[in-house]
């Protein structure tokens, strides 16, 4: 299978993301560096956000010199208008991508509790906003891959692909380690989504106990918890040509998902209880205990350079391990 590599698996690098101290790198990676670090490296694409201050076209031959493809990273579907999704929809096309990917929340660790008016109502204007928006990324034959970022479960894409109507342009973006955040297991939800997925980002973590329940914690791909041999099966046989998986590193702040706290559930739909046999039994089996240290350079304050240097180090041993897989 051929593997982007995500920017967002280099957030200080690329200048998404100070360090503790509030510095920014002395030189960020542009994207036509990463485009030049992919090809390289015998990637097949770039997994980006695109820079307002560059056009469609500027990013199309850039990506055709380097006979790359790409996948787009846009905002939280909210966090726009309806026109400035459709203007990003088409600039995105326009460059040359056939998957552009919207997050649906600002939430993370499964915290939806904390989302004003409730995730419900939430969840009713995302909906809303799709049946705005298909029609037009479906004539355009682009797929919108809606990501599960820390926020929603299995219920909520299925839901929301039945009130989009079925359209041809409704995806998912499967974040394989993100249904760990929501207490889903991400095989089965790879499985349950399988016909959705559009996208993936190829994102492990080592899991560690903690009294709130357990904490996810950014690491290179093979050295976590998720099944990338089996996740990787199970989309490579969903029929979706443009299928192209994005090699993410998670990001540098520790996840911790209060499973154990009741009020975590609140806006959870209710749910068997042996559907937490699967994240539990990882936490059971392979979990590290609560006081083995974890922080990378960027959680223990260090300086850009070495936070700069454990990045690069992180992806490109991760880009290693899926150049190995068959």
């Amino acid at each position: 299978m051929s593997y982007a590599v995500t920017a967002y698996g280099l957030p200080h690098a690329m200048g998404f993301l100070k360090t503790k101290a509030g510095d920014s790198p002395a030189k960020p990676v542009t994207i036509f560096d990463l485009m030049d670090w992919a090809s390289l490296r015998g990637l097949s694409g770039v997994d980006i956000p695109l820079p307002a201050e560059l056009s469609a076209e500027e990013v199309r031959a850039a990506l055709e010199s380097r006979n790359l493809k790409l996948v787009v990273e846009c905002m939280a579907l909210l966090s726009q208008s309806k026109e400035e999704n459709l203007s990003a929809i088409r600039k995105a096309h326009a460059a040359g991508a056939r998957v552009v990917r919207f997050c649906l929340s600002g939430v993370l660790e499964g915290k939806r509790k904390a989302l004003p008016g409730g995730w419900l109502a939430h969840r009713e204007a995302l909906a809303i906003r799709m049946r705005e928006i298909l029609p037009f990324a479906e004539e355009l034959g682009v797929s919108l891959a809606f990501e599960n970022h820390q926020d929603a479960d299995t219920s909520d894409f299925l839901y929301l692909y039945e009130k989009s109507e079925k359209s041809l342009a409704f995806g998912v973006c499967l974040d394989a380690g993100n249904p760990l955040a929501v207490g889903e297991d991400p095989v089965e939800t790879a499985k349950t989504l399988a016909p959705l997925i559009r996208h993936v980002h190829l994102k492990d973590y080592t899991v560690h106990f903690a009294p709130e329940g357990y904490r996810l914690v950014r690491c290179v791909a093979g050295a976590g918890v998720v099944d990338f041999p089996e996740i990787l099966k199970i989309v490579r046989s969903n029929g979706f040509a443009d299928l192209l998986p994005g090699i993410e590193i998670a990001a540098q702040a520790t996840r911790t998902i209060p499973v154990l706290d009741a009020s975590w559930w609140a806006e959870l739909p209710p749910r068997d209880a042996r559907t937490l046999l699967g994240p539990l039994g990882i936490l059971w089996k392979q979990g590290i205990a609560e006081n083995i240290p974890y922080a990378s350079a960027w959680e223990r304050g260090e300086d850009s350079k070495a936070v700069i240097a454990e990045e690069w180090d992180v992806l490109e041993k991760s880009v290693g391990y899926f150049q190995k897989q068959k």
